[in-house]
C-alpha cells in the first residue's frame, strides 16, 4: 500500500464524520502507524470567551489524529482514554498541526501519542490515548 493511496481511503472515511466537518479538520499525511492533520482556527467555532482555542477543540485534534494512526494500522477504533496536557495557545485565524503515532498495537488495544503545534512547531499540547480495537478495516493492511 501507498502512502497516497491508504490516505484516499482514510480521507473518504472521514469525509461523513460531520463533528471533524464541522471542526474544519484536515488530514494531510498518513504512513504505517502515524497521521499528520491540521485545524485552522476558526474563532465563530474553536475559541473560548478569551478568544484563545478552547481546550476541547484541540482535545478533538488530537482524538481525531490519533483515529487516523489508528485507521493507518487497518484498526476501526474507539476511544478508551484521553489525556492531553495543554502548553500552549493559539487565536483565531491561526492553525493548529497534530501529529500521531502508535505505541503499541495489541490485539484489542491500541496506544498512541500525538502532538499539537502552530505553524512556527511551537508545541501546543502533548495527548496519549488508548483506543479499543472494534474490528479491522481489509482496505488497509496492518502493515505496510
Amino acid at each position: 500500500m501507498t502512502s497516497a493511496a491508504c490516505l484516499a481511503i482514510i480521507q473518504d472515511i472521514f469525509s461523513s464524520n460531520q463533528f471533524v466537518k464541522h471542526c474544519g479538520i484536515l488530514i494531510d499525511e498518513v504512513g504505517c502507524g502515524w497521521s499528520k492533520l491540521h485545524m485552522p482556527i476558526s474563532g465563530d467555532v474553536h475559541t473560548n470567551l478569551t478568544g484563545f482555542v478552547h481546550g476541547g477543540a484541540l482535545s478533538t485534534l488530537a482524538n481525531t489524529a490519533v483515529g487516523v494512526a489508528c485507521c493507518t494500522v487497518g484498526a476501526r477504533t474507539v476511544t478508551l482514554n484521553i489525556v492531553t496536557d495543554f502548553i500552549g495557545n493559539l487565536q483565531a485565524g491561526d492553525t493548529a498541526w497534530a501529529e500521531a503515532k502508535v505505541t503499541h498495537r495489541g490485539r484489542r488495544t491500541i496506544v498512541l501519542t500525538a502532538e499539537i503545534y502552530d505553524d512556527a512547531r511551537n508545541l501546543l499540547a502533548k495527548t496519549m490515548a488508548s483506543m479499543y480495537v472494534k474490528g479491522a478495516d481489509d482496505r488497509i493492511p496492518a502493515k505496510w
